[in-house]
């Protein structure tokens, strides 16, 4: 980064200043364009299926967190209020519902069993109890699915079988 590797006197030389805000501005325009490219995405697959969108609550994350310096300063360069807010007013133009829920053990709870999961490698993770595996984004938007609808919402029911109380999305692990 520029603002670290040069003193603050430096920084403000003309021209330097000038340059830093140009990159600074492009950035933030390369962000801006990926939110409302993904946020208006999510939006037509929910109006082709005509669904509600369900979104993880995230207002508290940074309260939460007591974590060191470096670590609250990269998740301070998380742009999820950004794309909340994309998907919501792109959501409000073609009416369509955005509820959110508590995000709260969706990623660490296996959607077939209910028990913990454990991690595996990095962002996979596993279930001891019946050995299924998964991405833990995916785990935790099964798990997102199965809570938002199991609250009555209408328009949303599940895709199981008569037999089967749970369905299996998840892959059982061959090893």
């Amino acid at each position: 980064m520029i603002q670290k590797r040069y003193s603050k006197s430096w920084r403000f030389a003309r021209g330097v200043e000038k340059a830093i805000k140009k990159h600074g501005n492009r950035m933030r325009n390369i962000e801006w364009d990926y939110t409302h490219r993904i946020g208006d995405r999510v939006v037509e697959i929910a109006v082709e299926h005509s669904s509600t969108i369900v979104l993880e609550n995230l207002d508290k994350l940074r309260d939460r967190v007591n974590r060191s310096s470096n670590f609250n300063k990269k998740l301070s360069l998380w742009f999820y209020r950004r794309m909340r807010f994309t998907i919501s007013y792109e959501a409000l133009e073609r009416r369509l519902e955005v509820r959110f829920a508590n995000p709260m053990k969706t990623s660490s709870t296996c959607p077939r069993c209910g028990s913990r999961l454990e991690d595996s490698c990095g962002r996979v993770l596993g279930c001891s109890r019946c050995g299924s595996t998964g991405d833990r984004d995916v785990i935790a938007c099964i798990n997102l699915f199965y809570r938002y609808s199991r609250c009555g919402v209408p328009g949303i029911t599940l895709n199981t079988s008569k037999g089967d109380a749970y369905p299996r999305p998840m892959q059982r692990n061959q090893g």
